[in-house]
């Protein structure tokens, strides 16, 4: 059987390494969706409780030049049940008017089999039994069911939302950009909403993500992750969203300002450092080196998150390892990491 993960752009390579850590599959990757075989159930089902950085995940029913003329396998029974509903979705092709077309020439083809294996499955836009995805890679259509009948990035802990703060996927993203692996120590600063700590430490535990309403808090501490926020709103909507996440044990969310730090940690303590640096924040900018300085361990990193156009001051004491840009609806932000000489 074929599956294919869907990414967030700049994130397939990302889903296609987590994918090969968590199950040892190789993978091919077209454009922005992660294309792979398995026979396993436990494997399907692992993947799709545990990975971080796809957006959808779907079983796999037919790629194809062209929609019209796609043979899809005819294993539908086992998605659509007596009487189920379904929608179809067209992603990755621009016009309203060209998704319409081609989500009613898949239709069609549905439709045919639906009909020779006497499925009875009705169209419902609102809430559907079956998510159809007609995703285009700008080779071919993949057509797929959806088995999480939404997008994954969207995280069940996160009821307390930050604007400056990204999504799960690209949350887990960042974590992994800075260079962070599990059993190091880990600080992050002006955490907001709490989603970048609660990423590394879903990450450093190896702990699932959509089954948080069977999971129990973790009775002990499995990770060192530090994080805080000068803002006690943020502080507090942060620590209700850790809760949520049944993290309490893993991460320490501290009250704190910036100028603070040096008094509560030891010196050279974390490995990894992230600051997400919004506007109000920029004029900091000497304070977080003096206490990086202080705090971080020779060789050890910094991410920094801030605006597309800010133009971030490089100390001396820091060697800037990587500088890019990362979409955010329709914006950007800046993304720096830099090295403790």
């Amino acid at each position: 059987m074929r599956y294919a993960f869907l990414a967030s752009p700049g994130l397939a390579v990302l889903t296609q390494q987590e994918l090969f850590e968590l199950t040892k599959i190789k993978s091919d990757v077209q454009e922005n969706a992660v294309i792979f075989s398995s026979e396993n159930k436990e494997t399907i089902e692992t993947l799709l409780f545990h990975m971080q950085a796809p957006r959808r995940f779907l079983a796999v029913l037919g790629c194809c030049k062209k929609v019209e003329q796609c043979k899809i396998e005819e294993h539908l029974s086992s998605y659509f049940q007596s009487k189920a509903t379904f929608k179809i979705e067209v992603e990755n092709v621009a016009g309203q008017d060209q998704r319409q077309v081609i989500a009613k020439s898949v239709y069609n083809v549905l439709d045919t089999i639906f009909k020779n294996n006497k499925i009875n499955a009705q169209v419902n836009y609102k809430k559907p039994d079956v998510l159809v995805i007609v995703y285009y890679t700008g080779e071919e259509y993949i057509i797929g069911i959806d088995l999480y009948n939404q997008e994954l990035n969207g995280r069940g802990y996160r009821v307390f939302p930050h604007s400056a703060v990204f999504k799960g996927d690209l949350a887990y993203w960042l974590i992994r950009e800075s260079g962070y692996v599990p059993g190091e120590k880990l600080l992050i600063g002006f955490v907001k909403d709490g989603t970048l700590a609660i990423e590394a430490g879903l990450y450093a535990g190896y702990l699932p993500i959509r089954k948080n309403s069977v999971k129990e808090t973790i009775p002990h501490p499995f990770a060192i992750i530090e994080a805080f926020d000068s803002s006690l709103s943020n502080v507090l909507a942060a620590r209700k969203n850790v809760a949520l996440a049944h993290l309490k044990q893993g991460i320490n969310l501290r009250h704190l300002s910036l100028e603070d730090l040096d008094a509560h940690y030891a010196e050279l303590y974390f490995d990894r450092m992230i600051f997400i640096i919004t506007s109000k924040d920029e004029e900091k900018i000497n304070e977080l080196y003096y206490q990086a300085r202080l705090l971080l361990k020779d060789g050890g990193t910094i991410l920094i998150l801030g605006r597309d156009h800010w133009e971030l001051p490089i100390s001396d004491r820091f060697e800037l390892i990587s500088e890019q840009k990362i979409k955010r609806g329709e914006g950007a932000s800046g993304i720096w990491l830099l090295r403790k000489r």
